[in-house]
C-alpha cells in the first residue's frame, strides 16, 4: 500500500516535470518561430538587400546634372564629358602588372604604379586618372587588348557660360562634406557626391542632380571583386529654364567692371510679372574652377568675389529713398505743392549741420523740383514734418526690411529702424537728426539692390509687388514640362491717384532735366532716381533706380556701384546701356548732351 502511494507520488511528480519541460520547449519554439518570422518575413527584404550588397559592389557612374537655359533658350550651364581611366584587378588575368604600368606610362605620361598596386592589394577597382585628353582616351581604347583590366569611362562635368557674369546667379558645385551627410544622408546623398553651392545649383539641387548609375560587380567572401554583373544606366537630372536674358547679364557685368571701382550689383526685373531679367554682382568668380585648387583663392580675395551683393549686400539707399518720403508726404497730404523750403546748401538742426550735395544750395525750392534735383535740405525738413513713424510705415509698405522671397539662397532682409529698435540695439533714444537722415536714405536704413529693384518695379506698375523669380519652368531630359512658375503678387501699396501721378512725373523729370539725365534716350522715355549713399568706410556708394519705357514699363533696374561716388555719373550709364541692349534695334542712337555737373 505504501509502495503504491509512493509510486503514485513519483508518477505525479514526473508528470509535473514533463508538463513543465513541454511548456518550456513550447515557449522556446514559439520564441524561435517568432524570431524566424521576424527575420525572414518582416525584415526579409532588408537582409536580402544587405546580403546582396555584401555579394555585390557598385562602381558609381555619376549622373549628368540638368541643364540651365536663359529666357531665349540659350544655354547658361551645360555638361561636358570628362574621360576617366579605371583599373579592374579581377579582369587582369595573368597579365603582368609591370608591363601594364609601362604601357600606361607611355600613353599617359603619369606614374600609375602606386594606384595599380593599391588596386591589387585591395581587390577593388581604382581610379587611375581623371580628365583624359581625347588623344589619351583613343590610345587607351586602341590598346585595350594588351591592357587587360583598364577601362575608359566618361563622366559629366559642369561647363558655365559667361562664368564670372553668371557666377552668383547659377552658383557652383563642390563635393559633399561630412557635415552635409549628417543632414542629407536620408535624401540619398553619399560620400563622393557633388552638391550645389549657392545660386540656382543650390536652390534647385534636388531637381538638377539626377540619379547615379554605375557597374554592379560581384565580390567574394574577402571582398575582392570577381566579375561584372551588370551596368546601371544613370538618369540625367531635369532641365531648368530661367527668366534671365544673357545679353543683359553680359552688359551689366561688363559695365560694372568699367565703373570706378569695379564693385557693385545690378538687378533688373519685369515689373509686370516679377521675372528677373538680370542679376549680377561684381567682382565675380569662375565656377568652372570649383573643381580645382585655384578656387580656394577666391575665399581669400579682399574684394569678396564669392559675396552676392545683389541679394546679400546691405547698403544705405541714399537719395533713392526720397521716393518713399515723397510718397508719404503727398499721400498723407503733409505738403502743399507750392510750399517752398530755402536751400542754402546746409540745414542746421540743434547743434548739428546737415549738408546738401550742392554746396551753393538750390535756393527756394518746392516738392517736384526738389525730387528732380535731389535737394537734401528740402527732404530733411519734409522728413521732420512726417516723423519717424510715418517714414517707417511707408518704408514697410514698400516692403523694405523684409525678404522678397526670390528663389536664391541666403537673401538678406535689410533694416527699417524705429524708436524701439534704437533703444534696444543702441540703448539710446531716437533723435530728430535720425529722422532727418532717414528722410534722405541715410542713418540706420539698410536695403539690398534686389529690394530697391522691387521698389522701383512697384512704382512702374502702379503699386503691385510681385515675388521676384528666376526659374520659369522645369523640364525632363526629353523636353516635356514638369512644372512651371506662376507670377505671384506678394502685396500692394495703395496710393492716391494724385500721388502716383506726381511721383511718376517727378521721376520722369529726374531723367529729362535732373540728376539722371545721362539715361535720357531719344524716343524712349525713362523714369528714375539717383542716389549717393554715404559710407563710413570709404567713398560714397552710387545708386540709380529706374524703369522704362514710361508709357508701358517692361524693365525696372536697380544699380549700385560701391564707392562709386555720385549716382548720376557712376550708376546711370550702366542702366542706360542695359536699356539700349534690351531694346536693341528699336532705340534711337541719338546721344544726349553731357551732364553739366555731378549730382546725387
Amino acid at each position: 500500500m505504501v509502495w503504491q502511494q509512493e509510486n503514485r507520488l513519483n508518477y505525479e511528480d514526473f508528470l509535473q516535470r514533463h508538463q513543465l519541460m513541454t511548456l518550456l520547449f513550447a515557449a522556446l519554439f514559439l520564441v524561435l518561430s517568432l524570431r524566424l518570422f521576424h527575420l525572414q518575413v518582416i525584415r526579409g527584404n532588408y537582409y536580402r538587400n544587405q546580403s546582396e550588397q555584401q555579394r555585390t559592389h557598385i562602381v558609381v557612374e555619376r549622373a549628368a546634372r540638368g541643364l540651365i537655359y536663359d529666357c531665349r533658350g540659350d544655354m547658361m550651364v551645360r555638361n561636358k564629358t570628362g574621360y576617366v581611366a579605371l583599373f579592374y584587378p579581377f579582369a587582369q588575368g595573368a597579365a603582368s602588372s609591370k608591363a601594364i604600368v609601362e604601357k600606361l606610362h607611355a600613353i599617359l605620361k603619369r606614374d600609375l604604379g602606386p594606384a595599380i598596386i593599391r588596386g591589387w592589394r585591395s581587390g577593388q577597382a581604382v581610379r587611375l586618372a581623371n580628365d583624359l585628353t581625347r588623344d589619351e582616351m583613343f590610345r587607351l581604347q586602341e590598346q585595350r587588348l594588351v591592357l587587360p583590366g583598364i577601362s575608359v569611362v566618361n563622366e559629366s562635368r559642369r561647363d558655365y557660360k559667361l562664368p564670372e557674369a553668371n557666377a552668383h546667379l547659377v552658383g557652383y558645385l563642390n563635393e559633399v562634406t561630412t557635415d552635409d551627410l549628417e543632414d542629407l544622408e536620408d535624401e540619398g546623398y553619399k560620400s563622393g557626391d557633388w552638391i550645389g553651392r549657392n545660386g540656382l545649383e543650390k536652390q534647385y539641387d534636388a531637381v538638377l542632380r539626377g540619379q547615379d548609375g554605375g557597374w554592379q560587380i560581384e565580390v567574394d567572401a574577402l571582398g575582392h571583386q570577381t566579375r561584372m554583373v551588370k551596368r546601371l544606366v544613370p538618369l540625367m537630372g531635369s532641365n531648368v529654364h530661367t527668366t534671365i536674358d544673357l545679353r543683359l547679364q553680359q552688359v551689366a557685368y561688363e559695365e560694372l567692371l568699367k565703373s570706378p571701382t569695379g564693385r557693385g550689383a545690378v538687378v533688373a526685373l519685369d515689373p509686370r510679372t516679377g521675372a528677373v531679367r538680370a542679376l549680377v554682382s561684381t567682382p565675380g568668380f569662375d565656377p568652372n574652377r570649383s573643381f580645382t585648387h585655384e578656387f580656394s583663392q577666391y575665399l581669400k580675395g579682399k574684394d569678396l568675389p564669392l559675396f552676392n551683393r545683389a541679394t546679400q549686400g546691405l547698403y544705405a539707399p541714399g537719395s533713392t529713398f526720397k521716393i518713399i518720403t515723397f510718397s508719404a508726404a503727398v499721400n498723407e497730404d503733409k505738403i502743399n505743392l507750392a510750399e517752398t523750403f530755402d536751400c542754402t546748401g546746409k540745414f542746421v538742426l540743434g547743434n548739428k549741420t546737415f549738408a546738401c550735395w550742392l554746396k551753393t544750395g538750390h535756393g527756394p525750392i518746392t516738392l517736384i523740383p526738389a525730387l528732380i534735383n535731389s535737394c537734401n535740405v528740402y527732404f530733411y525738413q519734409l522728413g521732420l514734418r512726417l516723423g519717424v513713424g510715418m517714414l517707417g510705415k511707408y518704408a514697410r509698405m514698400y516692403h523694405l526690411g523684409e525678404k522678397t522671397g526670390i528663389d536664391l539662397p541666403s537673401e538678406k532682409r535689410g533694416l527699417v529702424p524705429d524708436i524701439e529698435w534704437k533703444r534696444k540695439k543702441m540703448r539710446e533714444g531716437w533723435q530728430q537728426g535720425d529722422t532727418a537722415n532717414m528722410a534722405i536714405g541715410q542713418g540706420y536704413l539698410w536695403v539690398t539692390p534686389l529690394q530697391m529693384a522691387l521698389t522701383i518695379s512697384a512704382v512702374a506698375n502702379g503699386g503691385t509687388f510681385y515675388k521676384p523669380y528666376i526659374v520659369s519652368s522645369v523640364s525632363a531630359e526629353q523636353g516635356e514640362t514638369i512644372s512651371t512658375t506662376e507670377s505671384t503678387a506678394i502685396g500692394s501699396i495703395e496710393l492716391s491717384e494724385k500721388t502716383w501721378r506726381l511721383l511718376r512725373g517727378a521721376l520722369e523729370g529726374v531723367v529729362k532735366i535732373g540728376t539722371g539725365r545721362g539715361c535720357a534716350i531719344a524716343n524712349f522715355p525713362v523714369a528714375g532716381k539717383t542716389g549717393t549713399a554715404q559710407n563710413p568706410h570709404g567713398n560714397d556708394h552710387a545708386w540709380f533706380v529706374c524703369y522704362g519705357p514710361v508709357a508701358d514699363p517692361a524693365l525696372a533696374i536697380a544699380v549700385i556701384v560701391e564707392n562709386g561716388g555720385h549716382g548720376g555719373t557712376a550708376a546711370v550709364p550702366i542702366a542706360r546701356r542695359m536699356f539700349e541692349t534690351y531694346y536693341e534695334g528699336t532705340l534711337s542712337t541719338a546721344t544726349v548732351a553731357g551732364v553739366s555737373r555731378t549730382q546725387s
